[in-house]
């Protein structure tokens, strides 16, 4: 008896250990993002290019981030600034736990050179939802003859119509800008698998160490 609770201690320490560290990283994995139009908080962030397969379309970038609480987007429409190409306002198509909206970015077009503009996003699968709580800008930037556009918003679970986001699969992608599939990064299921994996090993020790024993004995 001593022998089968001392094994459930283990493995309930285990899995506890497995889950705080869950809780933790979605409460302190902060990506030092700010919504204010300035991109160099992006440098350091996972991007993927992407481009349409015509060979005067530009090379496009996207970072797409999460951390539990909030899905963090970033995108250019010219990754070497070289490219003309102004900002796609239409058809970004942000995959949460298999479920699709499909984004619309308000208040985007005239947009003034080398300045910011606040734009709001629309959820157009939810009846053109306004996504009051996402904040989201764009930029277009003028330099040698080119202009081109970028953006970067934060949408939280509320404007999505969920509870939470965490541990979701994500995902995002713009059939116009080159159909490529963004994923996100920072969410984690490590702990979880490490948790299971954890109780295995708990109960398979109960079960086989006494085996050993008794074999040893003989």
């Amino acid at each position: 008896m001593r022998k089968i609770i001392f094994a459930l201690f283990v493995a309930l320490g285990i899995v506890g250990t497995g889950m705080t560290t869950v809780v933790k990283a979605a409460d302190t994995n902060k990506f030092g993002i700010t919504i204010d139009g300035n991109f160099d908080d992006w440098k350091d962030k996972p991007k993927v290019d992407f481009k349409n397969p015509w060979d005067t379309d530009p090379v496009k970038e996207a970072s797409l981030l999460t951390d539990g609480d909030n899905i963090y987007y970033y995108v250019t429409m010219s990754k070497t600034g070289k490219a003309n190409y102004p900002m796609q306002v239409n058809d970004y198509e942000l995959t949460v736990g298999g479920k699709t909206h499909v984004i619309y970015i308000k208040n985007a077009g005239n947009l003034p050179e080398n300045a910011n503009r606040k734009v709001m996003l629309q959820d157009t699968t939810k009846g053109d939802y306004n996504m009051i709580h996402s904040p989201a800008i764009v930029h277009t930037f003028a330099k040698d003859g080119n202009l081109y556009a970028s953006m970067e918003c934060k949408i939280p679970a509320a404007d999505l119509h969920a509870t939470s986001i965490d541990l979701h699969d994500i995902s995002m992608k713009n059939p116009l800008l080159g159909n490529k599939v963004v994923e996100a990064k920072g969410a984690s299921t490590g702990p979880i698998m490490l948790a299971s994996i954890g109780l295995g090993i708990a109960l398979l020790s109960f079960f086989t160490v006494p085996k050993l024993k008794k074999m040893t004995n003989k």
